[in-house]
């Protein structure tokens, strides 16, 4: 059985070079319109993380104009996510911009004038906190995947709707990166889902099919299979897991599902549409 894929994280519009290499097919990159509508891909939420580049204000104008160009021309529905807000707080634009966003994070890995990445020990200041509530307020989701643990909770204790688009369980694999079980049960009572992600160094050793369907049932076990979901972050990491080779690798993951005993209905769920209903429904 095929079914439709949401990969709630991707960073290829900044990996590509031009409009073409993604929409008719590329061999540098992890995904592509071709090989991610083989795999199975429907939707795809495409990240623009200017803050991890030399020239963040540069990066975050080609990023930008790189989801203009395809966005209308794909035939896999694109959302437009931040990663590391403040190019986006600096600009007279910003206004224009968060009316094209579907989602964002309000830093990366370091600190900046909204708040602590993971990189850090930082709590939301308090522009961060009045950039978050004007950006729900605006109907785009917040995300904490990059936010360090003092952050995180700052923004958790906000009362918005709250995601992980691409983070594991600190339970399986204990990081900063990763996310306590706590606080995952606080973003699933928001109405939020979490993004299992196939970074090889958030899941553990060996990292493979199997680590992240560990990482996967723990969190619908912990909470319920309405909040779990997947972002796999391709091309943002140089290695994938075994049994991950690019985006065309989907069905051998949810394949493993169905031999872990899921059923078609729990998978149909983290495939795609827990996160069409808070994206979609939004």
């Amino acid at each position: 059985m095929k079914y439709p894929i949401f990969d709630a994280h991707v960073d290829t519009l900044m990996k590509t070079a031009t409009p073409e290499e993604y929409l008719e097919g590329n061999s540098r990159t992890q995904l592509d319109m071709p090989r991610a509508l083989k795999g199975g891909v429907t939707h795809l939420v495409t990240a623009i993380c200017a803050e991890a580049e030399k020239e963040p204000r540069a990066a975050f104008s080609r990023g930008i104009s790189m989801y203009r160009d395809v966005v209308h021309l794909s035939t896999i529905e694109l959302f437009l996510m931040i990663e590391g807000c403040q190019p986006l707080v600096d600009l007279p634009e910003k206004d224009e911009i968060i009316q094209m966003l579907s989602v964002v994070s309000l830093t990366w890995n370091g600190q900046n004038s909204l708040g602590g990445g993971i990189g850090t020990d930082t709590g939301l200041t308090e522009k961060g906190k009045q950039l978050a509530v004007e950006l729900d307020s605006a109907g785009v989701v917040l995300d904490v995947s990059h936010l360090c643990d003092r952050s995180r909770r700052d923004l958790l204790s906000l009362g918005l709707r709250i995601v992980a688009t691409h983070c594991n369980c600190r339970t399986i694999h204990d990081l900063p990166r990763n996310l306590p079980d706590e606080d995952i049960l606080e973003i699933a009572a928001s109405g939020g889902v979490v993004g299992i992600t196939f970074v090889p160094y958030f899941l553990g050793e060996n990292a493979s099919l199997d680590t992240i369907a560990d990482h996967l049932e723990h969190l619908v076990e912990l909470t319920d299979i309405s909040n779990a979901g997947f972002g796999s972050d391709f091309d943002g990491v140089p290695n994938l897991p075994v049994g991950i080779k690019d985006c065309t690798s989907w069905p051998g993951m949810l394949e493993l599902l169905d031999r872990r005993g899921w059923s078609s209905d729990d998978i149909d769920s983290v495939a795609g549409n827990n996160w069409r209903r808070v994206f979609l429904n939004n």
